[in-house]
């Protein structure tokens, strides 16, 4: 069966989300109950859902991850469209009940065509996605407009929008490196490290560009107070 990779495919027609996760540095795979064969998590898009929803609906349900980063990589195209999506779980907790009888952590993907349920697809599938995860990300992108770009940061555990700050290119890679954020200064002109001096840090769980890759909104575990007052988000002064 061929598998295909548009560039681009109308939101409208994706009808599948299918999930390379991993979790402590396993594949997760899972077993439906009916059969004795491994497959990636994933499933039929539900009315109502974008995409990205239906990723996190069946990761939660056929895995049972209850906290995890969930990045939306391409299109892919067999009979019907669907999306491809890799996702990196930091907790698993129980497994509802549904068609999935287990998960199954590997070091390596199945050897053999015959252990995978859908073994001229998934296989296909997984390749792809760990031969883009390889290639350099491509910072400049986002700073073809200009040299900074906005940087909204949001509490992770209960969507709380915390601050606004711009990062350049430099400060982009070093958030990208240590896992905390970075921004660049227009008053000092210079980076900064959030919370370095305050102990105020901000562990960065994810990060997402917007669709005209000219905004950022990263996702953080804040520590303390988000802003230099002393709140714990610099949106206290309401005007309506």
């Amino acid at each position: 069966m061929a598998v295909e990779f548009p560039k681009i495919a109308e939101d409208s027609r994706l009808k599948y989300a299918v999930i390379l996760a991993k979790y402590n540095g396993k594949y997760v795979f899972v077993k439906h109950r009916e059969r004795d064969t491994l497959e990636l998590p994933g499933g039929h898009r539900e009315p109502g859902e974008n995409i990205a929803q239906t990723a996190a609906r069946e990761l939660y349900e056929e895995t049972g991850a209850v906290k995890y980063s969930l990045q939306q990589m391409f299109p892919y195209k067999i009979n019907n469209y669907g999306m491809l999506f890799y996702a990196e779980i930091a907790k698993l907790g129980e497994l509802p009940p549904s068609e999935i009888e287990r998960v199954v952590l590997l070091e390596e993907p199945p050897h053999e065509l015959s252990e995978w349920t859908y073994s001229n697809v998934h296989p296909k599938l997984l390749e792809k996605i760990e031969s883009e995860l390889e290639k350099p990300m491509d910072l400049k992108k986002y700073f073809k407009k200009g040299e900074l770009i906005p940087a909204i940061v949001q509490d992770v555990n209960n969507g709380e929008v915390l601050m606004l700050a711009y990062m350049n290119e430099e400060s982009l890679k070093k958030t990208l490196e240590t896992g905390y954020t970075w921004f660049w200064s227009r008053s000092r002109q210079e980076l900064w490290n959030k919370g370095a001096t305050s102990g105020h840090v901000q562990k960065v769980v994810e990060i997402y560009g917007d669709c005209d890759d000219d905004t950022l909104l990263i996702k953080v575990e804040q520590t303390g107070a988000a802003c230099h007052t002393g709140n714990r988000t610099c949106f206290f002064n309401r005007i309506k």
